[in-house]
């Protein structure tokens, strides 16, 4: 579960208790009801297509985009784990 390990260190990232020049907020260019709050910027180049892409600057802003809005937005430390845990489980079995 290396995932979670990586989506917490994100999370303290967004919540400056950790490294906070490793991921940026998302940026639009044009403000769209369709846009989705607490996204973060993906780089898109990398030097290495293997190694590249298991950077934290690469693989923290891929996971975090592909959770669910409501956990991107909570702010407690042991219920966004809590939810990060569970999460694949619903999907899983359809919860």
């Amino acid at each position: 579960m290396d995932f979670i390990k990586i989506l917490l260190l994100t999370h303290k990232v967004l919540n400056n208790q950790a490294l906070t020049d490793l991921i940026h907020h998302h940026t639009s260019s044009r403000s769209l009801r369709s846009s989705e709050p607490n996204l973060l910027s993906i780089p898109t180049r990398t030097k290495h297509r293997t190694w590249g892409d298991r950077a934290f600057s690469i693989a923290a802003p891929t996971l975090w985009n592909s959770f669910p809005q409501h956990i991107r937005d909570c702010t407690d430390p042991p219920t966004f784990k809590t939810l990060t845990k569970t999460h694949p489980f619903r999907l899983a079995f359809n919860m």
